[in-house]
């Protein structure tokens, strides 16, 4: 099955640590994740990125990246104990079909949409 990362909801950041971690994932945005391997690797790298962030700014509270999974997947960051002060929320949806281009006049109609 593939995902589809949508636009990641950024924040205003007060310091350097959440600049940081919101430009990296605006990188992401509108992404095609071909398997459900990539969609968990994509997610161990936003705690790996956060990691790393928290050993490169100590003096700060570490980052907390809490995942939901649903029928997409929700996963938001923020600073430990202050779940108020988002830096970013991004959703993981599945995609339902593709749409490919047919020089029929009647195109097949399969399931999740045209294909």
């Amino acid at each position: 099955m593939k995902f589809f990362i949508d636009e990641p909801k950024t924040y205003l950041s007060v310091n350097n640590k959440g600049r940081a971690m919101n430009q990296w994932i605006s990188t992401f945005t509108h992404v095609l994740i071909p398997d459900e391997l990539s969609r968990d690797a994509f997610i161990e790298s936003i705690r790996a990125k956060a990691s790393m962030l928290d050993e490169e700014f100590p003096r700060t509270k570490p980052l907390r990246v809490d995942v939901s999974r649903n029928n997409d997947i929700h996963i938001e960051v923020y600073p430990d104990k202050n779940p108020y002060n988002t830096v970013f929320i991004v959703h993981i949806y599945p995609v339902r079909g593709e749409f490919r281009f047919c020089e029929s006049t009647n195109p097949k109609i399969l399931e999740g949409g045209l294909k």
